[in-house]
């Protein structure tokens, strides 16, 4: 993931990948992306003890697909994975989530996949 400038990446409002705009911070549209992002993480096994010694947290690296909710949460990069009535601006969302923008570690538009008006083909 690159940004337009050198500033953190929470005052950068352009996120690219290269000379690609995925998508304006202040923008209010709501691209189709795939993230990869950090994800907090508990060590050891849920729910059991765990040896201090030789212990090696993992890395999680999560792979989220949806539609960017813009201005959803301030810091976070929100994912919305289903959407009704129109990908364009969506009445109701679900599968949720709010990704620290400092844990993203990658985002790719997918728009340039789909059709134009590709979700309102399956209406007709």
């Amino acid at each position: 993931m690159t940004h337009e400038n050198d500033t953190d990446a929470n005052d950068d409002p352009m996120w690219k990948n290269g000379d690609e705009q995925i998508w304006d911070k202040n923008d209010s549209t709501w691209p189709l992306v795939v993230v990869q992002w950090r994800d907090a993480h508990q060590g050891g096994d849920a729910g059991s003890w765990t040896d201090t010694e030789g212990y090696e947290p993992e890395i999680v690296m999560p792979i989220t697909v949806g539609w960017i909710w813009p201005k959803a949460k301030d810091g976070y990069l929100t994912i919305a994975s289903t959407v009704m009535n129109t990908a364009d601006e969506p009445e109701t969302v679900g599968d949720v989530n709010h990704i620290p923008w400092e844990n993203v570690v990658t985002m790719y538009s997918l728009a340039v996949h789909l059709p134009v008006n590709w979700h309102q083909e399956g209406l007709q």
